[in-house]
């Protein structure tokens, strides 16, 4: 018998390795996941700017990689997912020409690019869990070398004073600075805080390493690794990664889960209250950020308290703005106007709220939701991908939309064949 038989003969008998034979991301695909993993995190900040929109790496890996996936067959669309998305443009759309505020139909075009790839993932076959795996572990190793240079960076820029090295937007042309409203240096405590340099802020570096312990810890549990990134996320001073993670590893995966959720986070919560009554000299930093809540002007006012004035604002104005929103774009023309003496940032929820309604924002997180929990990814990442999402200003930011698309690629067919 001929091997082009037996080969042929073995297929048959074995479909399930026949289909796994034949599926493998081919080296073009490989490369562009590890290129747009790359973009995200040491790329966001370089962006060609025409007029006033910076064209970002990210956001350029991002189409061309979804380009390439739908192209080459690898990809096909979810039908429910397309239908909730055109419901959402669609009702955007609808709002701008009655709108009372300031609109602009170039948010709302971004937000159709950033958001229509959740649409689209890999066809579901046996033998994706190696794409899943080797996405994961790009993202891993990245996120490690940021966290490396996180490190280095915070002994250099405040033992030596290299402020220069605080962060690669001051180090970067004017012409190819990313644009936005963004806190590129802080300081805590006398301490200027890491954002490993290449991104934004110390908050951005707190969620990049805080996702990379997670996904680490769950998976393939390398000692190095692990306290690299903790180190790394120590060094951003900032309580968004550790806000996020403590959410993916406490809310339940399932709803028999729920009292054991109870349990934990009043667990949680009393050991949060013990150590802060010890008064640990290394614990101040991180406590002493609580007061911030009460001060305008602080890093925590301008992300949780400003937001919410915003929101009301629009809520008090009738049942179009409730519904629907003041929409697209209007969120900081209206705060341009309103003149406040303090900085207002703008989480995800904030901004959705505000621009397209509570409507709005129930038919983003329904897309965002099936995304995350139709995938391969572990539970307790989508937790804190979905966290993150509402409590941050990640709504139009490309790297943050790219990452969930990456890592979501693969769908979970237990999990979309439950009722």
């Amino acid at each position: 018998m001929s091997s082009n038989t037996a080969s042929t003969m073995d297929s048959a008998s074995d479909p399930i390795s026949g289909l796994q034979s034949d599926f493998e991301l081919n080296s073009t695909g490989k490369r562009l996941v590890s290129i747009s993993i790359f973009s995200v995190l040491f790329l966001g900040q370089i962006a060609y700017n025409i007029g006033e929109f910076p064209l970002a790496g990210d956001l350029v890996c991002y189409a061309l990689t979804t380009a390439y996936l739908l192209a080459s067959g690898y990809a096909a669309p979810s039908v429910p997912s397309l239908f909730v998305f055109i419901g959402v443009i669609a009702l955007a759309a609808f709002r701008i020409p009655f709108a009372t505020s300031s609109t602009s139909w170039s948010s709302l075009l971004l937000l159709t690019v950033l958001y229509l790839p959740l649409c689209f993932r890999f066809k579901w076959r046996p033998g994706l869990e190696p794409v899943q795996d080797y996405t994961l572990n790009a993202y891993v190793l990245a996120a490690s070398a940021i966290a490396a240079t996180a490190v280095v960076q915070i002994a250099v820029v405040n033992g030596l004073h290299l402020k220069a090295l605080a962060n690669i937007y001051f180090v970067l042309p004017q012409s190819l600075r990313g644009a936005g409203f963004y806190t590129f240096f802080r300081e805590e405590g006398g301490i200027v805080k890491a954002n490993g340099f290449f991104l934004r802020e110390a908050a951005d570096l707190s969620l990049v390493t805080g996702l990379a312990l997670l996904i680490e810890y769950r998976t393939r549990k390398r000692l190095i690794l692990l306290g690299l990134l903790a180190a790394g996320l120590l060094c951003s001073f900032s309580g968004s990664g550790l806000i996020a993670v403590f959410a993916g590893l406490l809310l339940p995966k399932t709803a028999n889960r729920i009292p054991a959720f109870i349990v934990s986070a009043v667990g949680a919560l009393l050991l949060l209250v013990i150590l802060y009554n010890l008064e640990l000299p290394f614990l101040a930093p991180w406590f002493d950020r609580l007061s911030e809540f009460g001060k305008s002007g602080t890093s925590a006012y301008a992300r949780f308290v400003a937001p919410m004035e915003m929101v009301q604002n629009s809520l008090d104005g009738g049942i179009l703005n409730t519904w629907l929103g003041k929409g697209a774009g209007s969120f900081f023309r209206d705060l341009s106007l309103a003149r406040f003496t303090y900085e207002v940032a703008d989480p995800t929820w904030a901004k959705v709220t505000y621009e397209y309604g509570l409507l709005g924002f129930v038919l983003l997180l329904t897309l965002v939701a099936i995304r995350l929990y139709s995938s391969s990814l572990r539970v307790e990442a989508c937790h804190f991908f979905l966290v993150s999402w509402i409590g941050f200003s990640f709504l139009l930011k490309p790297n943050y939309c790219l990452l969930i698309w990456l890592l979501t690629l693969v769908p979970n067919m237990r999990r979309l064949s439950r009722p």
